[in-house]
């Protein structure tokens, strides 16, 4: 049995590992256009602040692959999957059979359709050759423009930061953050961000970035101008683009796997064609919270569906039972903050409490649905994160605790002291 594996991340690596543990005997093959072994995108923000080497970036030892029996054909990128003869097609020609085949191919940055986009000094933040390649250009550097305010985004600024850089940050929403906290939570956060020397940019996107002017050529100077929709400019010498990702499915292209935003896959991680199967930030499962298909660009998540993958690969069959697609932890500077499942919803059928100490930086907002914890967010003391996200995944029955979840000390104890009353009414 041959098992072929396109993606050399957290879903890959974890599918590999399973399907070798359950298979001792089989032929196992991770394809990556990246020459890398495998390592931690979550920690490229942190090589990038120069808080870790490279090597702390590794997921698996140096002899992961030849202690696995695990054939790595590393800087090939996959062009494309003959399903007929079942064969992936390397971009030099060469192909690769498979009996049965796992996407794990992530997601890809994007960048605006936008002049300059494309000029030298301008990345996104990805991969480990990204991350090096900022590096490089911020040695020259004085000023840096991040454009986008999402998680990315940010971890980016306060990287340049810590690096010595002036830093702004240009978001087209009202807020930072916006997609995964609400505007209390994102307040906290910009203002902590921005006592830290960061500045912020709120209420505008970008219409282009042009180069030097002829007259600053002519001293040598090499800096660019990041234009604002509202006439704005910002000089610069690096941009980093953080305006979003979308999930790698170029791979499937016109071979008939079904894909919405993402490749679509049943409980067994299976895509619409036999023996392919997807995990990771390129698959669709379905969310616990919402009970939508959707996408869940999450570490763990990912190591958890390869696990599944793999499982169903080698044929030992698990269902997946979903997790929460969103998951979101920050900490810049003094204030840790998490969002859990939904926290940004109407107020149709749901109830949200909350409680917010402005003079010592602290938040928390939960919301509810039918007596079940829907979503959380947590500024400050984050310390009943485990608890919430537990209830939230378990569904769990809330309504013998009511406001007491916003009583200082709550914990599973609340929760142990139910049962132990319970048991002693029997």
């Amino acid at each position: 049995m041959r098992y072929v594996i396109i993606g050399n991340s957290a879903a890959g690596i974890s599918a590999a590992e399973t399907i070798r543990r359950l298979n001792p005997n089989c032929s196992v093959t991770i394809i990556s256009d990246e020459k890398h072994p495998a390592y931690s995108r979550c920690l490229l923000p942190d090589f990038l602040a120069g808080d870790i080497g490279e090597d702390r970036l590794r997921i698996r030892s140096r002899d992961f692959y030849q202690d696995h029996n695990i054939e790595a054909i590393l800087g090939k990128k996959a062009m494309g999957i003959n399903t007929e003869t079942r064969h992936v097609v390397l971009e030099n020609g060469e192909t690769v059979p498979y009996n049965r085949l796992l996407i794990a191919t992530g997601s890809i940055t994007t960048f605006p359709p936008l002049e300059g986009m494309d000029s030298p000094g301008v990345f996104g933040l990805r991969t480990l050759a990204d991350a090096r390649n900022i590096l490089k250009a911020a040695e020259s550097a004085r000023r840096a423009v991040v454009v986008g305010a999402g998680l990315v985004g940010l971890e980016a600024a306060y990287a340049l930061y810590r690096r010595g850089l002036e830093v702004t940050v240009v978001e087209k929403a009202p807020q930072i953050v916006p997609q995964q906290f609400d505007a209390i939570a994102s307040h906290v956060l910009k203002k902590d961000m921005e006592n830290e020397g960061i500045r912020i940019v709120l209420n505008t996107g970008i219409r282009g970035i042009a180069g030097p002017t002829i007259w600053e050529r002519l001293f040598g100077k090499k800096g660019k101008g990041v234009l604002l929709e509202d006439g704005g400019r910002l000089k610069c010498e690096l941009v980093v683009v953080a305006t979003g990702a979308r999930p790698n499915t170029d791979i499937v292209k016109n071979t008939g796997i079904k894909v919405n935003r993402g490749i679509v896959v049943n409980k067994y991680m299976q895509t619409s064609l036999p023996d392919i199967y997807a995990a990771g930030d390129v698959a669709e499962t379905v969310d616990i919270v919402t009970g939508l298909q959707s996408v869940t660009p999450i570490w763990p998540n990912a190591m958890v569906q390869g696990r599944y993958a793999g499982c169903n690969m080698a044929g030992r069959e698990r269902k997946y039972g979903g997790l929460i697609g969103m998951q979101n932890t920050v900490e810049f500077r003094e204030v840790p903050a998490i969002a859990v499942g939904l926290t940004q919803v109407n107020a149709d059928g749901y109830q949200v409490l909350s409680h917010y100490r402005p003079e010592n930086n602290t938040y928390k907002k939960l919301v509810f649905k039918d007596n079940i914890l829907k979503g959380a967010v947590l500024v400050g003391d984050i310390a009943n994160a485990g608890v919430f996200s537990a209830l939230i995944r378990n569904r769990t029955d809330i309504s013998q605790i009511g406001d007491r979840f916003m009583e200082e000390g709550f914990g599973y104890g609340n929760f142990l002291r139910k049962a132990v009353r319970g048991f002693s009414a029997i």
